[in-house]
């Protein structure tokens, strides 16, 4: 398992790391090791001051930080794209390889130790 954590960018907060990828081995999906993994990082993000923010589209995963109390969702909605096809700089991207109308969560680490 692994995690790719950044500094976020921010014009007020200039504090902020957000996770971009999370990743767990399939033989170790779904028993809970991502969700306790996130919250290693984060406590050890939240004592060196930084806020700590997570946005996915992997359903189990926002399943599981929605039932956690060390998190609050801050925003849920649909990604809504053109269904015929994308265009992102110049470069055309069809249906076959591109998420439209997927679940986004976006949750915030909210546990004061």
């Amino acid at each position: 398992m692994y995690i790719c954590v950044i500094h976020f960018p921010h014009p007020n907060n200039k504090k902020i790391k957000k996770v971009t990828r999370l990743v767990i081995l399939p033989d170790y999906q779904g028993i809970g090791l991502g969700i306790k993994f996130l919250e290693v990082i984060a406590n050890i993000y939240k004592i060196d001051g930084f806020d700590f923010s997570i946005t996915t589209s992997a359903k189990n995963l926002i399943y599981g930080l929605q039932k956690n109390n060390n998190w609050k969702l801050i925003t849920y909605k649909r990604q809504i794209g053109n269904s015929k096809k994308q265009f992102l700089g110049g470069i055309k991207l069809f249906n076959k390889c591109y998420r439209n109308k997927c679940r986004i969560a976006s949750f915030y680490y909210k546990k004061t130790d």
